[in-house]
């Protein structure tokens, strides 16, 4: 007998019995070399902010004498509206936007020696599950997670992009030729201000943290939406986040008397690092191109094998003019029910 025969499949249904498998988890996250968000610091986190009553976990694992080798950690949130709409998402995503954080990358997590059997077994046992809405964002194709899911009836995907680049292999060079002019004017004129390029220690990351906030929700505010940082809960993800993992984070900055113009605040995993948020002073200091600045001084001061911008338009992003290698991805979806679906919005239209 082969040892995908030998898979002993357990379905999990609460959160105590999944994050008991933490350490187990772990290992196999490393072995499939596991993108941050899918591994169990990011979605314990996740799990303790975004968790609620109408959520409810769907969760399947294998294993192969008693080790981890499969993991699929899916779960439903229904609607509190009326007819309760059913969603279906993979842990670390299907929080209401406004607070959305953003876990990009999402996967199910198989050893390769194991995934045929897992995705035979994985396929049939979703088709079980009642639910009337799938839905995943920036989801790398081909990943398993994708392969998975578009062999089920009904199953859609739109495109859209990762950008990245590989630090020790850019150079000035490689920006286009307005993107090199504008380096060139705002390296001149911030070095003319006297300022300074830095990466910041722990405690300084604490320290400018609310600066950087400060500029985000300025910048957005002024173009009359709310901005990433206005939802409480939000913020206390990734104020946890910090705190708990402070070696899963990084910022870089660039200051004129100890005072920030532009902050890039990054999540480190290995040696990747994940451009997530930032903000400059777009008030007094937008003719500097700081923000654009403080990206060129960040690849070339990186000590990172990756410099992950994530996910971006597939058209006519800023973060093309990087020459970043591109990397597919798709948001996937996926409707069981149309017909509770266009009911649930014209109630929800007349209500």
């Amino acid at each position: 007998m082969s040892s995908v025969e030998a898979l002993d499949w357990r379905e999990i249904r609460s959160l105590d019995q999944l994050f008991a498998l933490e350490e187990q988890w772990r290992v196999l996250g490393k072995a499939c070399q596991a993108e941050l968000f899918n591994c169990p610091n990011w979605l314990a986190l996740w799990s303790k902010q975004f968790w609620d009553e109408h959520c409810e976990l769907y969760c399947m694992a294998g294993f192969a004498n008693e080790k981890l080798v499969v993991l699929a950690p899916f779960y439903t949130r229904r609607s509190a509206k009326f007819l309760g709409i059913k969603q279906l998402f993979l842990l670390g995503q299907g929080e209401p936007e406004q607070a959305e954080v953003a876990s990009e990358y999402p996967d199910v997590l198989v050893i390769n020696d194991y995934l045929d059997e897992a995705s035979k077994t994985l396929a049939l046992w979703l088709t079980k599950l009642k639910f009337d809405v799938f839905a995943a964002r920036a989801v790398i194709e081909q990943s398993i997670l994708h392969r998975l899911v578009m062999r089920l009836p009904h199953a859609q995907s739109v495109q859209a992009c990762r950008y990245s680049l590989k630090p020790d292999q850019w150079s000035i060079k490689q920006l286009s030729r307005n993107a090199r002019s504008q380096w060139r004017r705002a390296e001149k004129a911030l070095v003319a201000k006297g300022a300074e390029f830095k990466w910041l220690t722990q405690s300084e990351i604490e320290q400018y943290w609310p600066h950087m906030v400060e500029f985000h929700q300025a910048r957005w505010q002024s173009k009359g939406k709310l901005g990433a940082f206005a939802e409480q809960s939000f913020m206390q993800f990734h104020q946890q986040f910090r705190q708990q993992h402070p070696n899963s984070v990084a910022m870089s900055g660039v200051f004129i008397d100890q005072q920030p113009l532009a902050l890039n605040f990054y999540l480190l995993e290995g040696q990747q690092l994940h451009f997530y948020q930032s903000g400059w002073d777009d008030k007094h200091c937008s003719q500097y191109s700081p923000g654009f600045a403080l990206h060129v001084w960040s690849i070339l001061n990186s000590k990172a094998v990756l410099y992950d911008f994530m996910m971006g338009a597939t058209a006519q992003s800023y973060k093309a003019k990087f020459s970043c290698d591109e990397t597919n991805l798709v948001n996937l979806s996926l409707i069981n029910s149309p017909w509770r679906i266009r009911l649930f919005k014209l109630v929800d239209k007349i209500l």
